[in-house]
């Protein structure tokens, strides 16, 4: 098989990898609905603590997924990367520097608006926060809210 081929299928899995992960993400914010929508109706307390601790696995099975998603998305990103340096051509799409990468995206923002200036947006944008990363970080706080939720709801049950 030749690398251009190689090539399109690195980048097609990865792409895959993605929309799985938005995907598996919006499973369980959907799931960590439903929960949150049964702990507040529920009138018995031992339901609520039973929902509270199934709301607290859920959203480390959560962060587990996200952290599994961005192992394969990572993977398939450095195997494009590494052929496409072995393509030649200068092509830099995976591979590209940091600089480079920054250089893109400022002439970017810089083409889109009237202003040569970059606004306070366009500096955040430069800072290139992490969507998997603010993923998982919204899994870790729904761990931190379910365990708080399950606290009260324990306090209600072993104290009514």
């Amino acid at each position: 098989m030749d690398q251009e081929k190689i090539y399109q299928i690195a980048i097609d899995t990865r792409n895959f990898e993605i929309q799985l992960f938005w995907q598996r993400s919006n499973y369980f914010l959907v799931l960590n609905t439903a929960i949150a929508v049964g702990l507040f109706s529920v009138k018995e307390p031992v339901y609520a603590v039973i929902l509270g601790a199934f709301g607290v696995v859920t959203s480390f099975l959560w962060f587990r997924v996200n952290l599994g998603s961005k192992y394969w998305q990572s993977r398939w990103e450095h195997r494009a990367s590494t052929i496409e340096k072995q393509l030649g051509a200068n092509v830099e799409l995976f591979s590209a520097k940091k600089l480079v990468l920054d250089q893109d995206v400022r002439l970017s923002l810089i083409n889109n608006k009237e202003s040569a200036q970059l606004s306070l947006y366009s500096y955040g944008v430069m800072s290139k926060p992490s969507v998997s990363k603010a993923m998982a970080m919204l899994s870790i706080s729904f761990i931190g809210l379910w365990s708080c939720l399950l606290g009260l709801s324990l306090g209600k049950w072993l104290w009514p």
